[in-house]
């Protein structure tokens, strides 16, 4: 991950935030110079920041040329949410017992909050930022941090995939009215009222796979 430099950090986070939101796009190109140029700074913070994108696996650095942004693939996607399911299946499972109702009511609340406003933010980004932050808040009633940590690893590398393959879906594809309306964690935050345990764990694992769709 990136160091605590401000200008190295300030270079990281803003070439990550334009690859996140598609303006720059898979297997286009980025050069030194051009970020040089672009922040006004020495090259320094601007290697050490394309190092660190390079160590994310997020860029790739091409000799002579400079760092292409890496395509994540189908099957990368695949992987990345088998390792989630794995995740996000046991934690829900580890923390079931404490799930109450005054817990489940925050969720809800959360969940209400998204729906009104994917009203005003519709993006596919949008969409995925909520449904992340929702599933990280779950996995937090776990308790486990080792395992949190591993899964915000897992969901911002799969934040790349919803980048390149639904930032030309519309307002009326069905999985992002899926994603708009919570559909999909209300009923999980009712099989949890409901105390079945094992209709929870399919409905999350049905939310999870919709990725790989």
């Amino acid at each position: 991950m990136i160091n605590s430099k401000p200008l190295t950090a300030k270079v990281y986070e803003a070439v990550y935030s334009d690859i996140i939101n598609g303006s720059i796009k898979p297997g286009d190109i980025i050069t030194e110079g051009l970020l040089i140029k672009q922040f006004g700074v020495s090259k320094s913070p601007v290697r050490e920041a394309l190092i660190a994108l390079c160590n994310e696996d997020i860029l790739r650095s091409i000799p002579r040329l400079g760092y292409m942004v890496v395509p994540i693939t189908p099957q990368e996607i695949r992987e990345l949410a088998e390792a989630r399911s794995a995740l996000e299946l046991y934690m829900l499972e580890k923390s079931f017992a404490y799930l109450t109702t005054e817990v489940l009511d925050g969720l809800e609340d959360m969940v209400r909050k998204n729906r009104e406003e994917a009203q005003i933010k519709r993006s596919p980004m949008d969409n995925w930022q909520r449904n992340m932050a929702f599933h990280l808040r779950l996995a937090s009633l776990a308790g486990n941090q080792a395992m949190y940590e591993l899964l915000e690893q897992v969901l911002r590398k799969l934040t790349r995939a919803t980048t390149q393959y639904f930032s030309d879906y519309d307002s009326d594809n069905p999985l992002l009215r899926e994603r708009t309306s919570g559909a999909r964690h209300f009923e999980l935050i009712q099989a949890c009222r409901d105390r079945d345990l094992v209709h929870a764990k399919r409905v999350l694992e049905i939310d999870i796979n919709e990725l790989r769709r």
